[in-house]
């Protein structure tokens, strides 16, 4: 039973209990995920995110107990909200509230669509995004390695390989990236100060941002996350890609596998990552290299007249 629950916008005051909350529902508590309040707080402080305006909280009796964080993308004409409540709040009120004070929001913005992405087994959520008129139009996968032989970098002897240059190759991967994304569903182009700010997080080290150089010129990139804590480290590929002008030659496998064994060195000893499950050469290509599929999440469309 929810009781009287109360919305209002984040506060940096709150830093603490937001940091303790995304880690019960985002199920890493206790974990070698679990992210520390300086993460949350470099994360929440990106030039995209203005917590005051698009983090919204929920509480009851004084305790947090939800939240929808909203992220407007006004260049592509779409919001993407994350959302979440409490297990013992998710059937009542408080959820129900969060989705339609969120909805309302996104109604004052200049788009035409939101995404929301909610687990594949959850059945409430699903059943209460298309009470709104939400419909799910893509499934993710959530794939994981846990070690293994990793097969020899292959390249044509024209190409390198060469780590990220802080404060140098900010424009760099900006282009880069844009480039090898600007078709795919949901990608945003990034900006430079994104970019900046997004490197500069505790979780990437610029090392571990490895382009592919053709020459001078980049050709393709991969760009690990790395968590450690108490209960141990785990690795994340966050983004991988290459250029258009370079497809056909082989180098997601050498971006992926020169990410991983980044990683490796430094005594990681699990991968997480997420996969488009329609993008079958990605899922293939992570199944060759080890990794195991350990869940799915869905993201459901809205859209506005």
């Amino acid at each position: 039973m929810d009781g009287s629950v109360e919305l209002r916008k984040f506060d940096w005051k709150d830093i603490e209990a937001v940091t303790r909350l995304f880690s019960r529902l985002g199920g890493t508590e206790g974990t070698e995920k679990e992210a520390d309040t300086e993460l949350v707080r470099q994360t929440l402080s990106h030039p995209s995110a203005s917590p005051e305006d698009n983090l919204t909280l929920a509480l009851s009796g004084g305790r947090l107990i939800g939240f929808y964080q909203l992220f407007p993308e006004v260049p592509i004409g779409r919001a993407v909200v994350a959302s979440g409540a409490l297990t013992e709040f998710r059937h009542g009120d408080a959820a129900r509230r969060l989705l339609s004070a969120a909805i309302e929001q996104v109604e004052a913005l200049d788009v035409g669509v939101l995404h929301i992405q909610a687990s594949g087994d959850d059945d409430h959520t699903r059943e209460m995004l298309e009470s709104e008129g939400f419909r799910s139009v893509k499934d993710y996968w959530q794939m994981r390695w846990e070690g293994g032989e990793l097969p020899p970098l292959s390249m044509r002897p024209n190409f390198s390989l060469r780590p990220f240059r802080l404060g140098q190759d900010e424009a760099v991967l900006t282009d880069l990236q844009n480039s090898a994304f600007g078709e795919h569903w949901g990608f945003c182009p990034n900006t430079v100060e994104e970019i900046a700010a997004r490197v500069r997080i505790k979780n990437t080290d610029p090392n571990g941002i490895i382009f592919v150089m053709d020459g001078d010129r980049p050709a393709g990139y991969n760009w690990t996350l790395r968590n450690e804590n108490r209960y141990g480290k785990i690795g994340f590929v966050s983004m991988t890609g290459v250029h258009p002008d370079y497809r056909g030659n082989g180098l997601g496998t050498a971006v992926v596998v020169s990410g991983m064994r980044y990683l490796q060195e430094r005594g990681v000893s699990a991968v997480e990552l997420e996969v488009d499950s329609e993008n079958t050469p990605a899922r293939e290509l992570y199944r060759k290299l080890g990794y195991c599929q350990v869940h799915h999440s869905v993201w459901y469309e809205r859209r506005f007249p």
